[in-house]
This record gives C-alpha cells, structure tokens and sequence, in this order.
C-alpha cells in the first residue's frame, strides 16, 4: 500500500481541529511559555508493532514546523515493553496540544499492526494470503487499511468504486444468483467476487466467471466440498473465521485467502506514554 502524505496531512489537520487545538485552555496560564522547547520520550507500556509514526509526528508538525521526532523504533518494527521509542524536540504548545492525538493515532495504528501480526504468523509457510476488510471505523479506512498492511495482510478492495463484490443482499436486489450474468454494468475485464452462503450457490455462481468466490461462514466440511465443486475455476476467499487459533484449520486447504473483519472491527489498542523530561 502506497502512503499517501497528503491523507496523512488532512487525516492529522481533522483531528486536531476535533480536539480544539487552537483554544487549548491549559496554556492561558501565565507560567506557560507556548514557544519554550520542551524534550519527550515516547515510552511502550506493553509488546507490540509499530504503525502510524507518520501521523504521531504530523501532530506535532501542524502545530510547530520545527518540531523534531528521533525514532529509536522504526514503522513496521516490533518492540518491547518499556522501550523507548521516539523523543520528541518541540514547543510546549505542540506537545502539550498535541499528544492526544498523536497517541491517539499510533495506539489505534500500532494495535491494528500487532494484531494482523499474530494473525499472519499462523499462516507462514502457507499459500494463503490474509486480507483486511471495509469493516473500518467511518473516516479512519486509510489508516486502517494501512496499519493491517504493516502487519502484514494484503489489502483487499478499498471500497464500492474499486471492485465488484455482489453480497448476500446484492444476490436477493438482483432477482437471484443465477441472474447476475445477465447484468448490464458488468463488462469484460471487470474483476467479479461473489459471496456464497450455501453450497447449492457455486455451480449457478460459476457461469458469471467470478474471479473470487468469498465462501462466507461455512463450516470446515462445508468448505472442502465447496473447494472440490470450484474446481481451481476461480480464486477462493474464507471468510467468518472468529478467533485466531481456528486459522491453523485453513491453513493446508487449497484456498487463496482468508479475509478477517477482527483486524480492523475489534480494535486492541497499543498503551504508549508519552513523558516531559
């Protein structure tokens, strides 16, 4: 995935202007000098990966340009608890006025990183690809999207305007599984997926020529007859799996991906402190 600076940039500006960082009550006080330069350590309070240093320092940077961050862990890099992470050099008005949501941006971003992790680990030395779903908070899809790509998932589609995927309430709109290949928007080259419920589904869903069958919440057996009855005619996606020790039961099936909302749906947040010296 492609990081994008100018996202970052807006994703930053909206939260700040969330959080009222221009009217941050606390330095009216008159022993508070807004342009002192103050010194930081950001600290881990538990295991994790790191994910969204680029809007951690973004926060500091809206509010003073000359803000300087010194990582000591890299994007993407796994750390300890109690590590030092980063220090942070900046005026008192961008760390005090900052630091909720620069935290707030690296524990989401970090916890989604260290969850895809455990997840993509069960699947090494597998075939199988893991990917994210839309299942993201509203207006926080890229930095979610991102932080499963650190973690290691591959992103699957971003949203409606980049692939095909008719669902169960697409299939009932459209009059029935076996109607979708008489559908007008569909023209050569579109990339197709399809989800299944029921294994009765696939012989009418393969005459549309899906790329991707989404075999959705079918149990174990239920998923090695539908395997059998694809017949490597197209790609195949499992989905509805609930806890991560079950993927360890997919992982030597003849299947291309696992696509997991837990990723991004139940968010475990990283603990990190953020310390004046």
């Amino acid at each position: 995935m492609k990081l994008k600076k100018s996202i970052v940039s807006e994703s930053v500006k909206r939260a700040l202007l969330e959080d009222g960082y221009k009217s941050d009550l606390s330095l009216k006080a008159k022993n508070i000098n807004p342009k002192n330069i103050f010194k930081a350590s950001l600290i881990s309070r538990e295991n994790g990966i790191l994910s969204g240093s680029l809007w951690f320092e973004e926060s500091f940077k809206q509010i003073d340009k000359k803000a300087k961050i010194k990582w000591s862990v890299t994007e993407g890099e796994a750390f300890k608890k109690d590590n030092k992470i980063a220090e942070i050099n900046a005026s008192s008005q961008s760390i005090l006025s900052g630091e909720r949501t620069a935290l707030n941006f690296l524990q989401m971003m970090s916890g989604i990183s260290t969850k895809t992790n455990k997840y993509s680990k069960l699947l090494k030395n597998s075939n199988i690809e893991l990917l994210d779903t839309r299942k993201t908070l509203p207006g926080l899809r890229y930095e979610q999207k991102y932080s499963t790509f650190v973690g290691g998932a591959k992103n699957h589609r971003f949203g409606l305007f980049d692939a095909i995927m008719l669902k169960d309430n697409h299939l009932k709109a459209f009059g029935g599984i076996n109607k979708i290949k008489n559908i007008k928007f569909l023209k050569k080259g579109d990339f197709l997926e399809i989800e299944i419920e029921k294994l009765s589904q696939i012989k009418a869903a393969l005459k549309s020529k899906p790329d991707i069958l989404l075999l959705d919440n079918l149990n174990l057996s239920e998923i090695k007859k539908a395997i059998s009855l694809i017949d490597n005619k197209c790609l195949i996606e499992v989905s509805g799996i609930k806890k991560p020790e079950d993927i360890k039961k997919y992982k030597d099936l003849p299947i291309h991906y696992i696509s997991l909302g837990d990723l991004t749906k139940n968010i475990e947040s990283i603990d990190f402190s953020l310390n004046i010296s």
